[in-house]
């Protein structure tokens, strides 16, 4: 079977792209790392960076970076010249050719929240996705919570849906206690502080993180991750340490370096960073929003979103047994999400023969 994957967000320098990339890379290497003999696992990518972050069993292919040409000429017109049996896309997926389509759904709230979104990409979502789900061979959701979510918003028959959750970078482990003066010599950060990752935006609820974690004594906030498309408060908060985005290197020993990792997110359709921060071994404290819950299970300390919810959590998770716990609990639990797990669940979800 021959199947391709839209990666051309992939090492994309615009905001918002970050876990949109990070997931379609993974999907292109994963499904090389446990293709059959006769498979073949192709990406399709748009940025030059985009290779540095595949396998090298992965086949590529090019696309125009510009939306409309690769939807319209770029990506049907490779599809049809590799003559792929079927390609995800993410969320939008092409209106012309032949090929068949697995779209790749992350979350639903474009139209459960749109408030969440900046106007021209809540438009686009709304008038887009809708039909690309409608044109889909299949959709793919990254939780069962999610695909329940789907399921509901946008009409998408059940039996429609399959469940491909990431997975995590090996990178993500514990390590013998050295990330802490690693960070403080490349990022300089130092001291003990709250671990929060991903894009700053409205619905991360970063803001509530914030004024939960000034309540704590000798606790700093530091975050990783690109503005977002609207600037947020929390990056004028003196109080808070924000690195923009790091490489996953960095990244990796910031969760090893942080006293604990929170993910006060109002919705997530998997919520990625929790799985990371669990596999590196740092105690972690999730909203009860979304598919956190049912991501992290009982390897985290799971809240509300309110600041004094936030920050009582906090508390739980810095206490001395409660953090070793966290500490033994969270690697095991991350354990679930290999790449071997990621590509056997995308094998059978684009419909290769068991």
């Amino acid at each position: 079977m021959r199947a391709a994957v839209d990666c051309h967000m992939v090492a994309s320098p615009r905001a918002g792209d970050a876990g949109n990339g990070r997931y379609a890379a993974q999907l292109a290497n994963s499904l090389a790392a446990t293709a059959h003999p006769g498979d073949d696992a192709w990406a399709l990518v748009a940025e030059p960076g985009a290779l540095a972050r595949l396998d090298l069993r992965v086949r590529h292919a090019g696309l125009s970076p510009n939306n409309a040409r690769r939807l319209l000429a770029s990506a049907p017109r490779v599809l049809s010249g590799i003559r792929a049996d079927i390609a995800v896309f993410t969320y939008v997926g092409p209106f012309v050719g032949r090929t068949p389509v697995a779209l790749a759904v992350h979350d639903a709230t474009f139209v459960t929240n749109p408030e969440w979104l900046p106007a021209r990409a809540r438009v686009m979502l709304q008038r887009l996705v809708p039909l690309s789900a409608r044109r889909a061979d299949r959709v793919l959701a990254l939780s069962r919570t999610a695909a329940a979510e789907i399921e509901d918003a946008l009409g998408v028959p059940g039996d429609r849906i399959r469940v491909v959750s990431p997975a995590v970078d090996p990178r993500f482990r514990p390590d013998g206690g050295a990330a802490a003066a690693r960070v403080a010599d490349a990022l300089g950060v130092s001291g003990r502080f709250c671990l929060a990752v991903g894009d700053v935006n409205p619905r991360k609820n970063l803001s509530a993180l914030a004024r939960a974690v000034a309540r704590l004594d000798d606790l700093n906030l530091v975050l990783a991750g690109s503005p977002g498309a609207t600037s947020d408060p929390v990056l004028r908060d003196p109080r808070v340490r924000w690195l923009g985005r790091v490489g996953d290197d960095d990244l990796a020993d910031l969760y090893r370096a942080a006293a604990v990792t929170a993910f006060p997110s109002l919705h997530e359709g998997f919520g990625l960073p929790a799985v990371e921060a669990m596999a590196s071994g740092c105690p972690l404290v999730v909203s009860n929003r979304g598919a956190l819950p049912e991501v992290v299970g009982d390897a985290a300390i799971v809240t509300g979103t309110s600041t004094d919810e936030i920050a009582e959590a906090l508390r739980a998770a810095l206490e001395p047994t409660a953090a070793d716990r966290l500490r033994e609990l969270g690697p095991r639990r991350a354990a679930a999400y290999t790449v071997e797990a990621m590509g056997e669940a995308g094998w059978a979800a684009l419909g290769r023969p068991a």
